[in-house]
């Protein structure tokens, strides 16, 4: 490229610079709503984590950062054991140092950083046709289909906010959809609710958290660990947003939480998310319970779409569509790399969707438009 530049890890002081390559980068960054400032933000994403260090590539020229790359550290369970992994976070480069092969070589210093933290799995969301096209067939996809779910009030709201070619095929095959639903839900009968169940909204998580993941934990086979300080860390900084937990209790014991957001980003037509919803195992009651609770907040805020994300043929995706959400028939593409547990990695086809947890809340931004990973 001419000049002189490095490549290298996060440095104290890099932040204000590598605020300022994201913002340009992405023509605004971190595009949703928030009650600090965006390099606030930043150290709250990228620095306060409490599963570990941060991970952050940088390429500099002189005091200027023009690169950026960021992995957010998780603990996973993968069948039997818990290993340290990583969910890919925001990667940009100075639009005006694009095309020089700079976004190659911050991944592969990242590829050794990783290596050499013994980080075992690395996994990342993406919708730019390039780079899947790179991915497609040298990194292979989550073991099994996510699925994006909505619940639209009004589509012909939705087409105006958010228009798209061939809106009159959408429109018709939403509604064609819809009518099925209705008359499935109608035939199914009534629901049956859990009489001691209470909802609550709470401003963090307490200690009985960490038994509940414990239960979760083990019932599952591929799952991110949420303890006490990493769900508080995750969802209750005021740095990280304004996201809404719900506890679900019984006797004093929690039964299930939700984790809901509004992306006001788009002040003419917020956005909203089903960020995080997980019950203990068999109590399908108190997951309908969740989902009617959050169907009622985004109603009073008057969002007209609501998206979440799961594992296709989950039990949550029967509940979701018997509340009125329909699969959007979005393509998304998650690549992974697993480096040190393939085996393991392997045999989770074989595991049922029940025992495999995704959402929103495992990835690190939620989307201002319909969410397009085509």
């Amino acid at each position: 490229m001419g000049k002189k530049y490095e490549v290298r890890p996060y440095c104290t002081g890099d932040d204000e610079e590598i605020v300022k390559v994201l913002k340009l980068g992405f023509k605004g960054w971190p595009h949703f709503d928030l009650s600090c400032s965006s390099l606030e933000h930043w150290r709250w994403k990228y620095l306060d984590n409490p599963v570990g260090e941060p991970l952050v590539t940088v390429i500099a020229l002189g005091d200027m950062v023009i690169g950026v790359r960021h992995s957010i550290p998780q603990n996973i369970k993968i069948v039997d054991g818990i290993y340290p992994c990583t969910c890919s976070g925001d990667m940009v480069v100075h639009p005006e140092f694009r095309g020089q092969g700079l976004s190659t070589k911050m991944w592969k210093y990242n590829m050794e950083f990783r290596k050499k933290f013994g980080f075992t799995l690395s996994y990342w969301v993406t919708s730019n046709p390039v780079m899947i096209r790179s991915y497609k067939g040298r990194r292979p996809d989550f073991p099994h289909q996510i699925v994006n779910l909505v619940r639209i009030r009004d589509i012909d709201l939705q087409l105006r906010a958010m228009p798209l070619q061939n809106a009159w095929f959408m429109k018709l095959g939403y509604r064609t959809v819809k009518l099925l639903n209705d008359v499935r839900r109608n035939f199914n009968g009534s629901k049956v609710k859990s009489s001691g169940l209470n909802i609550s909204r709470v401003r963090s998580f307490d200690s009985r958290i960490d038994e509940f993941s414990k239960c979760i934990t083990g019932h599952h086979d591929y799952i991110v660990l949420r303890s006490m300080e990493y769900l508080n860390w995750r969802y209750c900084d005021p740095r990280a947003g304004d996201f809404v937990v719900k506890l679900a209790e019984e006797d004093g014991l929690i039964k299930g939480y939700s984790v809901l957001r509004i992306n006001r980003y788009r002040e003419d037509y917020p956005v909203g998310f089903v960020v995080d919803l997980i019950t203990l195992p068999n109590r399908l009651d108190v997951a309908d319970s969740l989902v009617v609770d959050a169907i009622n907040y985004f109603d009073m805020e008057d969002v007209n779409i609501i998206n979440y994300q799961v594992v296709k043929n989950h039990h949550n995706e029967r509940i979701f569509k018997n509340n009125g959400f329909l699969d959007s028939r979005i393509k998304l593409h998650i690549f992974c790399h697993p480096i040190g547990v393939t085996e393991e990695f392997n045999a989770l086809t074989e595991s049922p969707s029940s025992k495999i947890c995704y959402s929103y809340g495992d990835i690190d931004s939620l989307p201002v438009e319909m969410p397009n990973y085509r």
